[in-house]
């Protein structure tokens, strides 16, 4: 007895169904993706390392810096006369030194005597080069090539030691960090290949490969006492797979997509 049409045009579907779930299984299996990703690039917040008034400011926010190009300069005059005044006791130290070095034979000074001038001389040498160091970094050139970011004073703005005014990104290498599931990780490793979609222009493919995995995130509903993890009483037991980030490396990231915190997707290939 023939089959009814139908019922075979069914059939074919429920098979080709079947067959293409698990084809796109086992390509997800060998090529896992994730839309929780973003863009990254190492940072540096620029402080100086002394404080004085900023007389000139040579940068813009957004704008593209080179390593050596000079950011901003601090009032260099009150550093000058710190020098001024170091060289003035490393040579008034020196002389008298020399002067009481040849009395020591003769009994008119003392071998302490002659130490602590000896001292004296070596602690006005260490101020001159402090005083020296402190005038240079009156000017603050770039670190490395980078973007400025984050820029909102102007010349006559008091800079204070330590305290950033500024970042600067790091443009020489750009990342993705894109979560992956637990159960995904198990053939990921260092140097594994990967491609990276960024959402402002899918359409144009950035080759990457992975950098590292982390080791370590907090679940959402953990809570540490003591050292001692405390599980909260739940009826629902469906857990889904803890996400872990993968840091991808950018072989060749064009540039006028690179944004840190960009939206992307990216695709491990196994």
């Amino acid at each position: 007895m023939k089959q009814p049409i139908g019922k075979i045009v069914a059939i074919v579907i429920a098979v080709a169904f079947v067959v293409s779930g698990f084809l796109v299984i086992c390509r997800m299996d060998s090529r896992p993706r994730t839309d929780d990703s973003f863009l990254l690039a190492d940072i540096a917040n620029l402080a100086p390392d002394v404080s004085g008034r900023i007389v000139t400011l040579n940068i813009h926010s957004n704008q593209s810096i080179h390593a050596g190009d000079v950011l901003f300069v601090i009032d260099p005059e009150p550093y000058k006369f710190k020098l001024d005044a170091a060289k003035a006791q490393l040579e008034l130290a020196t002389t008298t030194l020399a002067r009481s070095e040849p009395l020591l034979d003769k009994g008119f000074v003392t071998a302490e005597q002659i130490d602590q001038m000896r001292a004296t001389k070596d602690s006005a040498q260490a101020s001159k080069a402090l005083a020296e160091r402190d005038l240079r970094n009156t000017t603050v050139t770039a670190p490395f090539d980078g973007k400025v970011i984050g820029l909102t004073i102007r010349s006559g703005e008091y800079a204070v030691a330590g305290h950033p005014l500024f970042t600067l990104i790091d443009t020489s290498r750009w990342y993705v960090i894109a979560n992956f599931r637990e159960t995904e990780l198990a053939d990921m490793k260092e140097g594994t290949p990967a491609t990276v979609y960024v959402m402002a222009h899918p359409g144009r493919p950035i080759q990457g490969h992975v950098d590292s995995i982390g080791w370590g995130v907090l679940p959402d509903d953990a809570k540490l006492v003591n050292g001692i993890p405390e599980i909260p009483k739940t009826l629902n037991w469906v857990r889904l797979a803890q996400r872990f980030p993968v840091r991808i490396l950018l072989d060749q990231p064009p540039e006028d997509l690179m944004r840190i915190g960009a939206s992307a997707v990216a695709v491990v290939r196994k």
